[in-house]
């Protein structure tokens, strides 16, 4: 028995002293990181996320009845609004630091109306 307790003891000793793994952190669905889109191969903006987050390309749903017309996330480059979604395809990746998606009420909360599809916000490395 008392064997058992020193073999126990001396694997949690070597078990304290193993070096730490290194921590990975989850991937945030709503970000692409600098390194994602140069792994991706993309060329521009919207190939880059049509291969890394589809999702952020979906539309929601109709507005309301009088409007059948989905709602498509606005584009946004360093703050400033930049087009409905199809202008994506004319950002070029080779200067782009991260690309993020905002739902609709932190688009709107954080540009003001007209973000009903949500907003994909493009930051450079400027």
């Amino acid at each position: 028995m008392r064997r058992i307790v020193i073999a126990a003891a001396a694997l949690l000793a070597l078990g304290a002293c193993s070096p730490k793994s290194a921590h990975v952190t989850p991937q945030d669905r709503n970000l692409i990181t600098s390194e994602e889109i140069a792994k991706s191969n993309a060329t521009n903006a919207y190939e880059a996320v049509e291969r890394l987050r589809p999702a952020f390309l979906r539309t929601r749903g109709s507005q309301s009845l009088q409007n059948q017309e989905p709602p498509t996330a606005m584009i946004y480059v360093d703050g400033m609004r930049y087009g409905p979604l199809a202008t994506l395809s004319s950002v070029p990746t080779i200067g782009i630091l991260s690309i993020q998606y905002l739902n609709a009420i932190e688009a709107t909360q954080r540009y003001g109306f007209g973000n009903e599809g949500g907003a994909i916000l493009i930051t450079t490395k400027h």
